[in-house]
């Protein structure tokens, strides 16, 4: 199967990319809720998260950690939440929102121009340890 996630991964759709390797990608969302959203993505192409094997897993979770430390940094925020649910694109992935104040809903963002997601991106690149 062939979502929008694995024409991303294999470069045939523009992102602004965070991390990279072997396992997944980690990007900045286009449609995000909250400024510094980005999503952490398996390069294995599974409907659920919860399919995948345990080393493709952990990896992701142990990913999603690394980025969340960047994005408190980044945006100061609160704390980074973590979201998975997969109705949209049928391909495993993690919703990272550096939360900055208590209230904020997880649906419904605008779309973002390519410009600042890539300044976005810069930023959180840069305080990836």
């Amino acid at each position: 199967m062939s979502t929008i996630f694995t024409k991303i991964i294999n470069r045939e759709i523009p992102a602004h990319f965070i991390y990279e390797d072997d396992i997944c990608i980690v990007i900045m969302d286009k449609f995000p809720v909250i400024q510094g959203q980005v999503l952490v993505i398996s390069k294995a192409c599974n409907d659920y998260l919860f399919d995948l094997d345990d080393e493709t897993y952990k990896h992701l979770l142990a990913v999603a950690r690394r980025i969340s430390k960047a994005l408190d940094i980044t945006y100061n925020s609160l704390r980074t939440c973590l979201l998975i649910e997969g109705f949209e694109v049928p391909h495993a992935h993690i919703k990272l929102y550096p939360v900055i104040r208590r209230e904020f809903h997880i649906h419904g963002g605008k779309e973002v121009d390519d410009a600042k997601l890539e300044a976005e991106a810069q930023k959180i690149r840069a305080n990836l340890s």
